[in-house]
């Protein structure tokens, strides 16, 4: 399977929210609120399966 462009763009940046809510529950200032717990889970659980199912994010990021 071949990704187009849009296709890594739109991923790395899904990737890249989901790893800023990650630190924002891990924080000593996290978010707290019904489901903060439930969504810290699929949040951390979201970033783990991205990272195995697309190696290429742990490369780093470049700015353009």
């Amino acid at each position: 399977m071949s990704l187009t462009s849009d296709q890594v763009d739109a991923i790395t940046h899904a990737w890249l929210d989901l790893c800023a809510s990650k630190e924002q529950f891990e924080s000593d200032d996290q978010f707290t609120g019904v489901g903060a717990d439930e969504l810290a889970v699929a949040c951390r659980d979201s970033v783990e399966e991205l990272e195995t199912a697309f190696p290429f994010l742990l490369e780093g990021v470049k700015d353009e």
